[in-house]
C-alpha cells in the first residue's frame, strides 16, 4: 500500500532521513534572519536576480554578482578568448535555460553539422518574467558595460504576450516589468504598502510551513517513527504541502499586482487600440526592431526566436503526461498563448520582411 500510493519504497532509515531534512529546511525558513528574496529593483532593467540567492535550488548555481544565473561560471563582464564564438542570449526563463544547458551540446552540434571550428560560449542575459524592452536594455546595458560577444540571440515572445496582457488588465503600462514579478517586491520598498490582502496571503503561505512542521515534528517522535502508517502519512503530507505551497505562492505573486502602489505602475496606459494582444505585439515588434538596429550598429549578428508554447494549436504532439503536468484549461496565460501567439507570428512576419532574422 505504501508503496502504491507514494511511488517508494518503504524504509526505515531512508524516510527518517528525508524527513529530517526537511524538518530542518522547513525551520531553517522560518526562523532565518537573513533575506529570502530571490531578486532585486534594478535601475534599468526593472529587477535582476539578488547576487548569492539560488534561483535553481541549493545544488545548483547562485545569482552571480551581476544578477544573472552563470551555470558554466563565466566571468561577469565577459570578456572574449582567443578562438571564442560568443552569443549573448536575452529573454525570459526559457532563454535563461536554454542558455544554462546547451552550451557543449550547441557548440557539438555546430562542429558536426557545420564544420563549426570556435568554442562556443553562451552568457546568459536573460531571467525568468523578462519580457521586452528589457531584452533591448539588457543588451545595452551589457554592452556599456563591458561584456564583449558576436551574436545576440533573442528568445521570447510568451511573456511579452502573455505578462504584459496581465500588465494591461492590473492597469499597470505593458512596457513596464511584470506586475506578477514585482508586486511583492514592490511592497517591501513602500513601508506602508503591506495591506491587509498581501498579509493574508503571506499568513496562510507560512502557516502550510508550519502545519507541515508540526505533523513531520509529530511522526518523529518515538514509537510513531516506526509506524508505517505514520510513515505514510508524513510523506503524503508533504506531497501535499508541496504543492499547497507552490499555489499558495503563485496566488501571493498574482494578487500582490492588484495592490501595487502607483509608483511602480507606470503612467496610466490607455488602451484605444481594442485587442491588448495587438498593442503588445506591437511594442514587441518594435523593441526586436531596436535590438537588430543596435546590433547592426556594433557589428553583431541578430537572431530573435519565437519562443514555442504548448497551448499554440499546431505547436507539438503532447503525450498524456505532457497534457497532465503541462496544460491547465483555466490558465490564464495559456488563454492568453491561444488568442494571442497569432498577433506575434503575424508581427514576427514583418521582421522577416524587414530582413530581420527573425525564426518561428
Amino acid at each position: 500500500m505504501f508503496q502504491s500510493l507514494t511511488e517508494k519504497e518503504f524504509t526505515y532509515a531512508t524516510l527518517q532521513n528525508k524527513r529530517l531534512a526537511r524538518i530542518a529546511a522547513i525551520q531553517k525558513r522560518l526562523q532565518t534572519t537573513q533575506s529570502q528574496v530571490l531578486y532585486n529593483f534594478h535601475p534599468y532593467l526593472g529587477y535582476m536576480g539578488h547576487p548569492g540567492a539560488y534561483p535553481w535550488g541549493k545544488k545548483a548555481e547562485p545569482f552571480n554578482e551581476y544578477g544573472m544565473l552563470s551555470m558554466a561560471k563565466h566571468p561577469y563582464p565577459y570578456k572574449k578568448g582567443n578562438n571564442e564564438f560568443v552569443i549573448a542570449v536575452v529573454g525570459g526563463s526559457v532563454a535563461e535555460i536554454f542558455a544554462n544547458t546547451t552550451e557543449k551540446f550547441l557548440e557539438q552540434y555546430l562542429r558536426e553539422k557545420f564544420g563549426f571550428d570556435k568554442k562556443l560560449v553562451l552568457i546568459n542575459l536573460a531571467t525568468g518574467g523578462y519580457k521586452q524592452p528589457q531584452q533591448l536594455f539588457h543588451v545595452q546595458y551589457a554592452l556599456l558595460a563591458g561584456f564583449e560577444f558576436d551574436a545576440v540571440l533573442n528568445i521570447d515572445g510568451f511573456n511579452d504576450l502573455a505578462l504584459a496582457n496581465d500588465n494591461i488588465n492590473n492597469q499597470i503600462n505593458p512596457i513596464f516589468p511584470s506586475g506578477f514579478h514585482i508586486g511583492l517586491m514592490s511592497k517591501t520598498q513602500m513601508t506602508n504598502q503591506l495591506d491587509f490582502q498581501t498579509t493574508k496571503h503571506l499568513y496562510a503561505h507560512y502557516s502550510l510551513y508550519e502545519t507541515e512542521l508540526s505533523v513531520l515534528s509529530f511522526t518523529q517522535r518515538f514509537p510513531f517513527k516506526y509506524s508505517i502508517f505514520f510513515n505514510l502519512l508524513g510523506e503524503l503530507w508533504t506531497k501535499r504541502s508541496l504543492i499547497k505551497i507552490k499555489q499558495a505562492e503563485y496566488k501571493l505573486t498574482f494578487e500582490t499586482q492588484k495592490t501595487m502602489s502607483n509608483e511602480f505602475r507606470g503612467p496610466l496606459f490607455q488602451n484605444k487600440n481594442g485587442n491588448p494582444y495587438e498593442v503588445v505585439a506591437n511594442i514587441w515588434q518594435q523593441a526586436s526592431e531596436m535590438l537588430y538596429g543596435i546590433c547592426q550598429a556594433n557589428r553583431l549578428i541578430y537572431i530573435h526566436v519565437l519562443q514555442p508554447n504548448q497551448y499554440v494549436e499546431g505547436s507539438k504532439p503532447l503525450s498524456d503526461k505532457e497534457k497532465k503536468v503541462a496544460i491547465d484549461p483555466n490558465s490564464s496565460w495559456g488563454i492568453a498563448a491561444r488568442e494571442g501567439y497569432v498577433d506575434l507570428i503575424s508581427k514576427g512576419k514583418q521582421l522577416s520582411k524587414e530582413g530581420i532574422p527573425f525564426y518561428d
